[in-house]
């Protein structure tokens, strides 16, 4: 297996499958509104709805998964190097998921915190 794909690879496929599984979550709660927290019945419904969705199963095989491919990268690189890795691109997915799929706002401070986050990250790992 090559060096990259044992360390960085993992870590990114970690915050890849990791992001989907949020994306597909909030993707459900906005196909089903507002959870009603007024009454019990109401709350199961809502939960009822919420868990029948074939898609969902993807979403409960990703979050597992994902924190399986962090464990195997840990072997390979350090933790002070690996986890802010991992936060970068998880939120780099997530802002990807939320404003090209899920229609979420896009504007010039989010672009600019993308940026930064990854000028820090190059900063980060130019010092190791």
């Amino acid at each position: 297996m090559s060096t990259f794909f044992s360390t960085w690879g993992l870590i990114v496929c970690s915050a890849i499958l990791d992001s989907y599984a949020a994306f597909i979550v909030k993707t459900k709660f906005n196909e089903l509104g507002k959870i009603d927290y007024h009454s019990l019945s109401g709350l199961l419904n809502y939960f009822s709805n919420f868990f029948k969705s074939p898609l969902l199963l993807s979403g409960v095989v990703a979050f597992v998964a994902a924190p399986g491919l962090w464990f195997l990268a840990l072997n390979k690189v350090d933790l002070s190097l690996g986890y802010p890795i991992l936060v970068v691109f998880h939120l780099f997915f997530v802002f990807i998921f939320g404003v090209f799929l899920l229609g979420e706002s896009l504007d010039p401070n989010k672009i600019i915190g993308t940026v930064l986050i990854f000028i820090s990250l190059f900063f980060f790992y130019k010092g190791k």
